[in-house]
């Protein structure tokens, strides 16, 4: 595979990236009680009481956040890094689709266009995910 061309947006895409992750995996740790986040409701709501899935979830996007900050560094972890992102990767386009179809319910047109940025910041992060090239 070709290496990735470092330049400035491929830099801050994966430093937002691995903020964004980190961050909220530290919320579904609940680490982050302040921080309101659709991903992080939608996701508590459909487990209910149980912490099992949301503690895995938190631990695999710190994990990948940590990932795409090595990444962003320029240093490589072969067929690691990449195993972590295809994983992050489908993980996130469930909880994109958990977190869709719960505000289906309370769908109206003023949360209308809340959805829609849900689906565009949910749409950007995978996009981001997508853009950071697979390793040796």
């Amino acid at each position: 595979m070709a290496k990735q061309e470092r330049t400035v947006g491929v830099f801050i895409i994966q430093l937002a990236l691995a903020i964004y992750m980190v961050v909220t995996g530290l919320c579904l740790l609940r680490f982050g009680r302040s921080i309101s986040s659709s991903e992080i409701t939608a996701v508590a709501k459909m487990f209910g009481s149980t912490n099992v899935i949301p503690t895995i979830i938190g631990i695999l996007l710190i994990v990948c956040g940590v990932i795409f900050f090595v990444k962003a560094l320029g240093m490589d972890l072969g067929k690691l890094d990449d195993l972590i992102k295809y994983v992050t990767l489908i993980v996130w386009i469930v909880v994109t689709v958990i977190t869709l179809i719960n505000y289906i319910n309370e769908l109206n047109s003023r949360l209308f266009l809340h959805w829609l940025l849900v689906l565009a910041k949910n749409a950007l992060i995978i996009g981001g995910i997508l853009t950071i090239k697979n390793g040796k």
